[in-house]
């Protein structure tokens, strides 16, 4: 199975396990969802299951859609990799959502990651041709900004996806050339 239908597959059961837990006990999901506060006290695996756990429908489906995209254009040519890029990126871009947002502050959701993943693609394919081309860049400026109608959108944790996105797409011929 390829990697980006993994990470769909994964977040599909993030979206069950928010949907359950909220269902039965709202109280909870502040211990599985992105609460920096909590993170702040010690709960690191939130970073985690921040990235996948949600109860929100719509944001589920924006990112099964963005993750089917990613796989449509890209057809998944980093392999496992992109677990590595999906999860490094989704957290740091939630550690720099700790570290800017007030205490108080929740989030859920895949689309750090996701925007971690597309950047990569955008990144790495530009290292591996040593060309510079601004249709890439154009395409994550316009999914950024079409996300930024949303409400309630953690634009922290994108550009923290963007940013681990981009280093480890930058990385990555490296990373070919040793293996």
């Amino acid at each position: 199975m390829k990697a980006t239908i993994g990470i769909l597959l994964m977040a599909a059961a993030g979206f069950a396990v928010g949907v359950a837990v909220y269902s039965s006990n709202p109280y909870l999901l502040p211990y599985l969802i992105l609460y920096n506060k909590a993170v702040l006290s010690g709960y690191y695996y939130e970073l985690v299951t921040g990235m996948l756990v949600t109860p929100s429908l719509a944001d589920f489906l924006l990112n099964a859609v963005s993750l089917y995209a990613i796989y449509v254009i890209f057809g998944g040519e980093a392999g496992r990799y992109e677990y590595a890029v999906f999860f490094a990126s989704g957290i740091l871009g939630n550690i720099l959502t700790v570290l800017l947002y007030p205490p108080n502050t929740m989030s859920a959701g895949a689309s750090g990651g996701i925007f971690g993943l597309l950047s990569f693609y955008i990144a790495r394919g530009m290292a591996l041709s040593r060309d510079f081309s601004w249709v890439g860049p154009a395409l994550l400026a316009a999914v950024f900004l079409a996300s930024s109608i949303l409400p309630n959108v953690n634009y922290v944790a994108h550009v923290g996806g963007i940013i681990g996105g981009v280093v480890m797409g930058l990385l990555e011929p490296r990373r070919l050339s040793r293996g």
